[in-house]
Formats: C-alpha cells, structure tokens, sequence
C-alpha cells in the first residue's frame, strides 16, 4: 500500500507528496534508466506516465491503458489535488501494435485504419467494462443473498442437527418397537396357521351345511304349503271371531245384568256378616261363661274328692254325725245338677254356633254364585 510523508514543491500548481514504492531490482534499474534518458527524475517520470503525457510502448504488454481528456499541467482542484477535467480511463487487455501517437489520426507511422481499429476496440472495450460492472454489482447483490442464505441454511442445518438427533432417538425406539412387533409377527404367524386349519374344518362344516340348508330348503316350502292352509284357517276363523263378537255383545249385556244383581247380593252378605258378627259375640260371651262355670265345677270336684278323701281316712264311721254325712251327701247332689244343667247349657250353645256357621256358609256360597 502507498504510504504518505511529507510535501514538495514542483513545477505543478500542486504540491507533492512522497509515497513509498515497492518495485523489484529489475524495475527500480528500468525506471532509473527511463528517467536518465529523457532527462527527468524518477518521480517526476512516474508522474508524466500517470498523468499520459508520456507513454511506454512494447511489444509484449499484455495491457494498453488509454486516457481520454488527460487533465493539463496547471488544472488543479480544490479537492486535495483532485483534478477538475473528467478524465477516462480504459484498460485494453491483450498486445497491440506499436504506434508512436494514439491521440491524433494521420499522425507519423499510424495509418488512418489502425486509429478507426483502436477506437472501436476501445469502444468495445469500454462496453465490455460497463457490461462487467454491472455484473460486478449484480454479482454483490446476489453474494448478499447467497449470504443471507448461507445463513438461513446455517439455522436450517442446526434445526436438521437437532432433528437428525430426535430421529436418531426415535430410531432407537422404533428399532426396538421392531423386535417387539417381530415376536409379535412371529405369534401372529401362529395363529395365522391355527386360524388356516380352523378355515378348513369350517370350509367342511359350510359343505355340511350347505347339504343341511338343501334338506331345510325342500322342509320351507313344504311349510310355505302348510302356511297357506293355516291362512285359509285363519280367514275361517276371523270369520267365526266376528260371530263370537256379536254373541259377546249380547253376553256383555248379561254380564251388566248380572254384576247387578251380585251387587245386591253383595250388600245382603254384608248385612248378614252384620248379623253373625253379633252372634259370633254372643256366642263368645256364652263361651266365657261356660268355662267360668267349668272352672267352678272342676273346683267343686276337687273339693268334693278331697272331702271323700277324708271321709276315706275316718277309722271310725260311726264317730261322724249323720247328719254331716248327709248334709255333704245333698251338696254333691246338688253339684251334680248344677253341672248337669251346664251341659244342657253347653250343648245348647254349640248347636247356635252351628246353625250360624252353616247359614254364614250358606250366604258365602250365594255370593260366590
């Protein structure tokens, strides 16, 4: 890179600027020698053949730069030395003829065709530049795409890392989800083979089948026959349905007539269980009696066994008055007719509780009826 150092004066309205050079011993030897031959010195040289007014030819450059309005010796700028005139600069690539002055036509030693040549390899040339800036520019704008790209692929290959990394694991897990469902395969297959044999033996029972169905079929339609005859019943016997309707309207009119009547009998059984309910008391107050004086006569024989007890254990019968003897003698006879007529009582009430069973029996028998 050029390096700046200190201003010098020079013969240009411009001051100059030392800048360091790097050449080779063979350059610095041609340039000291350039310099010796045309009288300059060596900056003052590289000055001249920057600003074009002079110019090297040789045979074998590879590269011809031509100036187009070269900026005089006293055109200055106020721009740090910059200059004013709109100077173009073009690069030709490639050797060209030798000619001792490019800027004029008809001049010594260029003919007239070799300057329309170079003007319009200049023109080409030119062209081709403009040509190459543009793709030069559109060149950047697609490196920022391609950049903004690269690094929207980077974020893409980070989200694809840490996507191989759950595939990798998922992987793992459906690699043994595989042996589970090999095994699973191979019971599968087991039972493929038994299920193979039960197709068999039900492809066998289908034949049975099928001969049974044969069999069922000639039985269906000897049903449908049957079927047929039992319509041609059915049509006889709605036929007598609908007599036994009308004889049914005339015993529901008998039927009124008797619920009727069973209501009337129904009110007589009530007051008829009335009236046996009243004997059903009497008679049970008569029981009541009767088993007080069952109780009294059971006393009385008791008393009368004991009192024969003790008449029993007399040493003496002589010792008892007579008249005790008969005194007791005319009790128990008297007992005797007391328990005598209970009985006739007793029997008396039996033979109501009777007759009232059998009229209730009686009643109840008319009411069923």
């Amino acid at each position: 890179m050029a390096k700046k150092s200190r201003k010098t004066a020079s013969q240009y309205s411009e001051s100059k600027s030392k800048v360091g050079i790097s050449l080779t011993p063979t350059g610095i030897g041609l340039l000291t020698q350039m310099a010796q031959n045309t009288g300059l010195s060596r900056s003052e040289l590289i000055e001249r053949i920057a600003r074009g007014n002079i110019a090297i030819a040789c045979q074998q450059a590879s590269m011809t730069i031509a100036l187009e309005n070269p900026p005089e010796a006293k055109e200055t700028s106020s721009n740090n030395g910059t200059t004013t005139s709109k100077t173009k600069i073009q690069v030709i690539e490639g050797k060209q003829p030798l000619q001792a002055d490019v800027s004029e036509p008809g001049g010594s030693g260029v003919s007239q065709e070799d300057y329309q040549s170079l003007q319009q390899q200049a023109k080409e040339q030119a062209n081709l530049i403009e040509d190459l800036q543009q793709k030069l520019a559109q060149q950047k704008s697609e490196t920022a795409e391609q950049t903004e790209s690269y690094q929207s692929l980077q974020k893409q290959a980070q989200e694809q890392g840490n996507l191989v990394k759950k595939l990798q694991k998922q992987l793992a897990d459906q690699k043994s989800e595989t042996a589970e469902q090999t095994e699973s395969y191979q019971s599968l297959q087991q039972q493929a083979k038994e299920q193979s044999n039960l197709v068999k033996k039900l492809q066998k029972q289908l034949a049975d089948q099928k001969s049974e169905t044969a069999e069922q079929t000639e039985s269906y339609q000897s049903l449908q026959q049957q079927a047929k005859e039992q319509s041609n019943l059915v049509n006889k016997l709605q036929k007598q349905l609908a007599d036994q309707k009308s004889e049914t309207a005339e015993q529901t009119e008998s039927y009124q007539s008797l619920q009727q009547q069973a209501k009337e009998q129904s009110n007589l059984v009530k007051k008829l269980q009335k009236q046996l309910a009243d004997q059903q008391s009497q008679a049970a107050q008569q029981v009541e009696s009767n088993q007080f004086i069952q109780q009294q006569t059971q006393d009385q024989g008791k008393r009368i066994a004991e009192l024969e007890h003790q008449l029993s254990k007399q040493q003496s019968p002589a010792n008892q008055p007579t008249e005790s003897y008969e005194s007791l003698k005319q009790h128990n006879q008297e007992q005797e007719e007391r328990i005598a007529t209970l009985q006739k009582q007793i029997v008396e009430l039996k033979r109501w509780a009777t007759l009232g069973k059998a009229e209730l029996n009686k009643r109840r028998s008319r009411r069923l009826f």
